[in-house]
């Protein structure tokens, strides 16, 4: 059965030459059209002809013997330009030009037929002699071989169409030195076994009402006072020994004992810091006032971290100002927020 194939070229003896070349003497055209191509906004613009050139069954078998392997060009599906006819029984494989995206075919097409141009056709003079291809002197001249997608009106007509269709928006490049938010530290929960002591520290009588808050939200704790802060009906711990005995008492009791103690001012917090350590606290709460700024605040707990690591923070007031987030700022979790505890 006769095979079909379909071949592009500059004109139909152009045509005929190549199917002679790759198809031997019995290839013949049966069927020809010329296309005009208007290119893009006039670029590329020029005609070509198609043909369907018939090769006898009998001269592709002599062309191409059975035990004859087949060039690894012709194994891997049509030459450039040819486009092989679907035969009853074979396979149909996709045109290579599918498999890649319309502009990229498109920008190649058109490099391969204005490298076309430049090569001499058969019986044209068109100067020296071209070398062998693998030659040092023919890897030169391609090398050098102008095309259009090259050229500035190329550029041009890109930009043309950008400005028509809209431009990409810019890569959003990240650069590794960028700063970035410190992700927030998970919050403790106050501690809740027998003999515990959490240790609660805020300014003038800040401590006193997250004590209680936390006392009653786990049933009942032995609050107590320390430092500049008394309270009527609490217990006072002044110093190392009172914190053992009342440690003591708690474990005797079941229950933690929430120590709320009192720094009294800003400008007193050094003084009183330096007595945090000999209580021996499990656990240590600031007590911090939203309704204050935060750089008055990130002082004096400045202060503090110097003496005593801090677990969180117990914040109040944040209900009564219209900037609750300043608290936000201190760097340390917030566990115990205006009466209840944030998870």
């Amino acid at each position: 059965m006769p095979k079909h194939f379909r071949l592009k070229g500059p004109s139909l003896e152009a045509i005929r030459d190549k199917a002679v070349a790759r198809h031997g003497a019995g290839a013949r055209i049966i069927a020809a059209e010329k296309v005009s191509n208007p290119g893009i906004a006039g670029l590329f613009a020029g005609d070509r002809f198609e043909a369907t050139v018939e090769v006898p069954d009998a001269v592709a078998s002599t062309a191409t013997p059975a035990s004859v392997a087949a060039p690894a060009s012709l194994a891997a599906g049509p030459a450039a330009g040819e486009t092989a006819t679907a035969v009853p029984g074979a396979a149909a494989d996709a045109h290579p030009v599918l498999r890649r995206t319309a502009i990229a075919a498109l920008l190649e097409e058109a490099d391969a037929s204005e490298r076309l141009l430049h090569t001499p056709r058969p019986g044209v003079s068109a100067g020296p002699a071209l070398p062998p291809v693998n030659s040092p002197a023919a890897r030169e001249d391609t090398a050098v071989t102008p095309v259009s997608t090259a050229g500035a009106d190329f550029a041009g007509l890109l930009a043309q169409l950008g400005s028509e269709y809209g431009q990409l928006p810019p890569a959003v490049v990240r650069s590794n030195d960028e700063p970035r938010a410190p992700k927030p530290r998970k919050a403790h929960a106050p501690l809740t076994g027998a003999g515990d002591l959490v240790l609660l520290l805020g300014l003038g009588d800040d401590a006193l009402g997250p004590a209680l808050e936390i006392s009653m939200a786990a049933g009942g704790c032995d609050v107590r006072t320390g430092g500049r802060l008394t309270a009527f009906g609490h217990l006072h711990v002044a110093d190392r020994q009172a914190a053992t005995a009342a440690r003591a008492s708690a474990v005797n009791t079941g229950q933690t004992l929430l120590l709320a103690y009192g720094l009294g001012r800003p400008r007193d917090v050094a003084a009183q810091a330096a007595l945090l350590d000999a209580i021996g606290a499990d656990q240590v709460w600031a007590v911090v006032d939203a309704r204050r700024k935060t750089e008055d605040t990130a002082a004096w707990l400045a202060v503090l971290a110097g003496n005593v690591a801090v677990d969180a923070l117990a914040v109040v007031g944040s209900e009564d100002t219209l900037s609750p987030g300043t608290v936000e700022g201190l760097g340390l979790p917030v566990g115990w927020l205006d009466g209840r505890k944030v998870d």
